[in-house]
């Protein structure tokens, strides 16, 4: 087989970057026989991020079959199936993806997901255990849109935008509180929500309907709450599941740890290359 591989090369700490360029190196490693090219996405990138050179998507291809495999990122996965966007349909096989896909038995293959950038996997080595977590206090910080510009808005929970800076300050919020809020964004599962678990804080979230390739546990992993469309009263679905669980210490400690697990076998640069090796089924595109 001939095998072309498109992604962006890093230039970067953004993690999703090293993925790609981590699991193509493993690939020429395990598979010496076949020959590969490399072409950059940089060099054709047309500001599309659901098309065909976007950053946040690899793509893996068969150039005597033109069948072709992706990885991607990307909060809308389904985009990759408009019209429009550029793709060849008819010759894709597989689309590994966990952003915000929860079909089964299709196209569609779960995957993982993973903090911003590569700092991060540094930080979790310093993630505080319950007993040293300070504050038990329920707040968000991130990009504000959909119902978390109104949460925000209705202002009963503390919920900003306003950026922290070094990374190191974000992440010292995270692991020195005992709860963490996480708002669903435009994929559900965001960036924020992995660095919580590896904060070995508790994820606080309503519950994802995202597959991932090994399960991310509702109430086990991370704790739940109901979905209201209505802000007022998600705001207070959220307050009052907060107040029930923030002095339980036994269950914040047996799920903040339960999550911290789940983050190292599935959230690092090198459990994302894993994963990959193991689901993705190159035959398929003979």
């Amino acid at each position: 087989m001939n095998i072309e591989f498109t992604f962006e090369w890093p230039h970067t700490q953004w993690s999703v970057l090293h993925v790609f360029k981590e699991y193509y190196e493993s690939f020429i490693k395990k598979n010496k026989r076949i020959n590969t090219t490399y072409v950059s996405s940089s060099n054709f990138y047309d500001g599309n991020p659901a098309g065909p050179f976007s950053a946040q998507s690899m793509i893996i291809k068969n150039i005597d079959t033109k069948k072709y495999i992706v990885v991607t990122y990307w909060d809308r996965p389904e985009e990759l199936r408009h019209d429009g966007n550029g793709w060849d349909n008819k010759n894709c096989v597989s689309i590994i993806t966990s952003a915000g896909y929860n079909s089964v038995g299709d196209i569609y293959k779960p995957f993982t997901y993973l903090p911003y950038t590569l700092t991060y996997e540094s930080l979790i080595n310093t993630a505080k255990k319950f007993s040293f977590k300070k504050n038990n206090e329920l707040s968000f910080r991130g990009y504000l849109y959909g119902q978390r510009y109104y949460l925000a808005e209705l202002n009963l929970i503390n919920i900003t935008d306003k950026k922290t800076f070094p990374e190191t300050n974000y992440f010292e919020e995270l692991t020195n509180n005992k709860i963490c809020l996480s708002l669903n964004g435009a994929g559900q599962i965001c960036n924020r929500d992995v660095e919580i678990l590896g904060s070995r804080s508790v994820l606080f979230r309503e519950k994802l309907t995202s597959n991932f390739y090994n399960e991310l546990r509702p109430d086990y992993h991370y704790l739940t709450y109901e979905h209201n469309d209505d802000p007022k009263i998600q705001s207070e679905i959220i307050l009052n599941r907060f107040d029930e669980i923030k002095n339980n210490k036994k269950l914040l400690r047996f799920i903040g740890e339960n999550g911290y697990k789940w983050y190292k076998n599935n959230c690092t640069i090198q459990s994302n290359v894993k994963i990959l090796n193991k689901i993705i089924n190159i035959n398929q595109l003979k």
